[in-house]
C-alpha cells in the first residue's frame, strides 16, 4: 500500500514595518485510505491587517535537504485570493502525480504572503536601533517577535585560562572573547556563562544582561522563532558566516558561527562551525536550555547544556 509520511511546516512572509505579517497555524494532514492516496492538508491563516493573501506550498522528499519535489496537482485554499480563516483545506492528488512513490522523509511548507513584503531584515516598528553600553544594535522583526540583530557584546573581557566557572557574581558583567581576542567580541559578541548572562534577572522578568525593555528569550520564545523559520538554519544564518557556504538569511536574524568557550578545560571551540544562544529557561542547577545551529545542516536545534559553558546571547524585546 502506498505510504506517505509528512512533517508539516509553515511560514509567513516578513512584512514591512507598517504591516503585520500573516500567521499560519494549526497545520495538519491526512492521507485518504480509499486507494486514491489523496493528501488533505488543513491550516489556519490570519493576516492582522486584513489583507488578501497568496498561499503556496513546497515539498521536500529528503527530510528538508532539497525542496523541489513537485506538488502541482493541488486544489482548494491555495494560490491567490485567500482570506483569513480557520480550517483552510488543500487537496493534493499525490497518487496521480506520483504513482508508485513511497517514503517517510517528506516535509511540506505552507507559505502565506500578503503582497506587501519587503524582504529580509525589516527593522522593528519604531525601534530600528538600540544603544546599550555605548554600542549600537540593529533590530529585526521576525513574525511577532522583535530581536536584536547582533549578538550581545557587553562587559569586561576576562581570560579563559582554565576550565570551570570563571565569571563571578561580583556586580560587574564579564565576558569571554573567542581565543581571548577582543577583536572576536567586536565581530561575534561576547560568550557568557548562563549565570552571568542571567545575573540581573528578577521574579518579574528575564532581562538578564540585556538592555532595559529587552530580555533573554525563554525556551518557549525560542520555539516560536523555530516554528516561524520552519527549522531552516539557512533562514537565520548570515550569508557571509562561513567562506564556501551560501546562506539566504531570509529573516535577517544574521546568526554568525561564534563558537563556544568549553567549560571542562576553558578552550575555545567551533568558531565558524556552530553557534549557540542561551535561553533563560533552566533545567536544573547545572543545565539550561539553548538554541544552536551548525553550518552544514538545514535545521535549528533546541537543546540544553551545562551552565558553565560560554555561549552567545541574543536579546528579545519585552
Amino acid at each position: 500500500m502506498k505510504k506517505l509520511t509528512l512533517l508539516l511546516l509553515f511560514i509567513a512572509a516578513v512584512s514591512i514595518a507598517q504591516n503585520q505579517p500573516p500567521i499560519v497555524e494549526n497545520v495538519t494532514f491526512e492521507q485518504r485510505t480509499d486507494n486514491s492516496f489523496i493528501v488533505d492538508i488543513y491550516y489556519d491563516v490570519n493576516d492582522p491587517d486584513g489583507n488578501i493573501m497568496t498561499v503556496s506550498m513546497k515539498v521536500s522528499a529528503d527530510n528538508g535537504s532539497t525542496w523541489d519535489f513537485s506538488s502541482n496537482n493541488i486544489t482548494g485554499d491555495v494560490g491567490s485570493g485567500i482570506t483569513s480563516g480557520t480550517g483552510k483545506h488543500i487537496v493534493w492528488d499525490f497518487g496521480t502525480e506520483h504513482p508508485q512513490t513511497f517514503g517517510d522523509q517528506f516535509r511540506i511548507k505552507i507559505f502565506a504572503d500578503d503582497g506587501v513584503s519587503e524582504g529580509s531584515g525589516t527593522p522593528c516598528p519604531g525601534v530600528p536601533t538600540v544603544t546599550y553600553a555605548g554600542k549600537v544594535y540593529n533590530t529585526v522583526q521576525i513574525g511577532s517577535q522583535c530581536w536584536l540583530k547582533e549578538n550581545l557584546d557587553v562587559g569586561t573581557m576576562i581570560q579563559s585560562t582554565t576550565g570551570g566557572q570563571l565569571q563571578t557574581d561580583n556586580g560587574t558583567i564579564e565576558k569571554y572573547c573567542y581565543d581571548n581576542d577582543a577583536a572576536n567580541c567586536n565581530k561575534y559578541g561576547g560568550l557568557y556563562e548562563w549565570t552571568e548572562a542571567m545575573q540581573y534577572t528578577t521574579t518579574e522578568g528575564t532581562r538578564g544582561i540585556c538592555p532595559s525593555g529587552w530580555h533573554i528569550p525563554t525556551y518557549a520564545e525560542m520555539q516560536t522563532l523555530q516554528t516561524y523559520v520552519n527549522n531552516e538554519a539557512t533562514k537565520l544564518i548570515d550569508e557571509n558566516a562561513k567562506s564556501g557556504y551560501t546562506y539566504t538569511n531570509e529573516t535577517g536574524f544574521s546568526a554568525l558561527f561564534a563558537g563556544q568557550r568549553y567549560d571542562h578545560n576553558g578552550n575555545f571551540l567551533d568558531l565558524g562551525y556552530f553557534t549557540y544562544f542561551w535561553s533563560s529557561t533552566e533545567i536544573n542547577s547545572n543545565y539550561a536550555n539553548l538554541m544552536y545551529l551548525y553550518y552544514y545542516a538545514s535545521n535549528v536545534y533546541l537543546y540544553n547544556y551545562r551552565k558553565d559553558n560560554g555561549f552567545s546571547v541574543r536579546c528579545l524585546k519585552d
